[in-house]
């Protein structure tokens, strides 16, 4: 396949990047999102509404601050997607380097390592909630106990092998339903035709052969009919971390006192957008906001590029939250609904001191049951990756 080389700078090389402080920041924001996500999945399973606590403390209202913002997070990990993806892209493009199994490979495993763990956890937590607790409408697996917005599924309806197949084809809400309590799964399917149609844009743009670019024509098409509405308005979202990749950095940037100042600015904005969301009244506009202010903050973060001399306590932080987060997205919410169902009778808790207490607990035993499973599934990722590459690469010589 032949390629038109590009003019597009700057294109960050995604395999440098560790050598640059702000790359630890953008660790830090997505291991911080993520934690977002299971903690208002936490709040929702085990707490009342906010809405009938009567005269909430300044520490409940600041709690349930921190933990609504589980929709919110999911947009910094689209922006943040998009920059790192489309960098990648972009890059081998421009070097003549674009192989579509060698990035199908990288994304795949990247993908499938955690995803396939995850479902096999979800079927047994799912598995062993219906078997203990049944399925009547006093059971949490059955109906009494959805509420919010998790009331819009019921487990045992979506604990189906063929939810679980969708899923593992990422066709999860375009024609399938969520597989069993494992509600979070929902982006994956975003996520994956983004990495699908964004190189098919770009390739359609930079390619010679007039067959190869109708078929890139055809190929976007087809996934922008197929995949609805829905996702194809969140993929502005994405593309707004796409654009980052390939800005031009601002004369301005180059004083490192304006610099820094415009990050705690953009940052002290992100934080304000996240908190006031809910307050706006179109849902889809403020998702837009979170992800112009998140673009913003990263296209600052990317132009300091003061480099590591140092791996600190802050640095292994940012590292370690990061390198769990997407296996902590994955396999929370299973587990977070059978303990639910475990410690909690007929009505939720109130968010008094003991509650809490019993929900920090919780928190800190989910988040190593991550640990521990991203130990022997996201960590290996590269290594996996490297064994497949290797199998691909024998066979073709086989075949030579």
């Amino acid at each position: 396949m032949q390629v038109e080389k590009t003019q597009t700078q700057p294109i960050y090389n995604i395999s440098s990047i560790r050598d640059f402080r702000w790359s630890i920041h953008l660790d830090l924001l997505r291991g911080l999102a993520s934690l977002l996500v299971f903690l208002g999945h936490m709040r929702l399973l085990l707490f009342i509404e906010y809405l009938e606590i009567s005269n909430p403390s300044f520490l409940i209202k600041r709690l349930n601050s921190l933990t609504v913002l589980g929709h919110q997070s999911v947009m910094i990990f689209f922006v943040l997607s998009g920059f790192f993806i489309s960098s990648s892209v972009i890059r081998r493009i421009q070097q003549k380097q674009w192989s579509w199994v060698n990035y199908l490979v990288d994304r795949l495993t990247r993908l499938y390592i955690v995803l396939i763990p995850a479902l096999l956890l979800s079927s047994f937590w799912d598995s062993l909630g219906i078997k203990i607790f049944g399925t009547g409408q006093d059971s949490f697996y059955g109906e009494k106990f959805h509420n919010g917005h998790l009331a819009t599924y019921k487990i045992l309806e979506n604990f189906t092998f063929q939810n679980a197949l969708g899923t593992i084809a990422f066709v999860q809400t375009i024609f399938v339903d969520l597989f069993g309590s494992n509600k979070a799964v929902w982006s994956l399917a975003y996520e994956f035709w983004y990495y699908i149609l964004f190189p098919s844009i770009i390739l359609f743009f930079c390619v010679k052969s007039l067959k190869a670019r109708v078929f890139y024509a055809f190929l976007a098409s087809g996934i922008l009919l197929m995949v609805g509405s829905e996702i194809r308005i969140y993929f502005l979202v994405w593309l707004m971390g796409a654009l980052v990749s390939i800005c031009h950095p601002s004369k301005y940037l180059k004083n490192k006192n304006i610099l820094n100042s415009l990050i705690i600015l953009s940052i002290l904005i992100l934080c304000i957008a996240l908190i006031s969301e809910r307050f706006i009244s179109n849902p889809k506009i403020a998702d837009f906001l979170i992800g112009i202010y998140t673009a913003g903050m990263i296209y600052l973060l990317v132009n300091s590029r003061s480099q590591i001399t140092r791996e600190g306590a802050y640095e292994k932080f940012s590292k370690g939250l990061a390198g769990c987060s997407y296996t902590l997205y994955l396999v929370h919410m299973p587990i977070l609904c059978f303990i639910r169902a475990c410690v909690i009778g007929d009505r939720p808790w109130e968010p008094d001191i003991l509650h809490l207490l019993l929900a920090l607990i919780i928190v800190a035993f989910v988040f190593l049951y991550a640990v521990v499973i991203a130990h022997f599934t996201e960590a290996k990722t590269d290594k996996f990756r490297k064994l497949i590459m290797s199998w691909i690469k024998n066979r073709r010589l086989n075949q030579a």
